[in-house]
């Protein structure tokens, strides 16, 4: 069989598909009484970079943290405002919440057009991470969007 230069492309993505199509067949699907129970999320470490820059300084950024509660952390969440530049050089607005406070103050920023980004911390919690995710979504009235947190009790049913 003679094959067209411009047709091995064909032959081989059709030969890739196929392979896979009986690797995936041969994988045996999971039991109805296993759960896969979901507890917690590795967020890699972004490195500090002097060569980023803000691409529009006059700009309004916010970005939502999420962190693990501590005596540096006395809420879960921060809401902070960056990329805007203040004449004095003065910090940046920052506002730590509670779960309670993050809707209306989500909200006063959806009043002005602003979605922040969500950073989570990687030692936050991953229920305060959905929590937050799930807040943005309400607010912004994302339908599609869902997050769904199930409590595992490591001791057992409790009576």
């Amino acid at each position: 069989m003679k094959l067209k230069q411009n047709q091995t492309w064909l032959f081989a993505f059709s030969d890739l598909a196929f392979l896979l199509l009986i690797s995936l067949s041969m994988i045996p699907s999971a039991p109805t009484d296993i759960t896969i129970h979901f507890s917690e999320m590795d967020i890699p470490a972004v490195p500090a970079n002097p060569g980023l820059a803000i691409i529009d300084p006059t700009r309004e950024i916010w970005e939502l943290q999420v962190y693990l509660r501590s005596d540096n952390h006395p809420a879960p969440f921060r809401l902070l405002q960056i990329g805007a530049k203040t004449k004095d050089d003065a910090e940046p607005f920052s506002k730590d919440l509670e779960a309670d406070d993050l809707i209306p103050e989500l909200a006063l920023l959806k009043d002005r057009n602003i979605k922040p980004t969500l950073l989570p911390e990687k030692t936050s919690m991953t229920q305060d991470f959905l929590f937050a995710a799930g807040a943005i979504a309400r607010v912004w009235m994302m339908p599609d969007s869902q997050a769904v947190v199930k409590p595992i009790n490591p001791e057992g049913p409790s009576e």
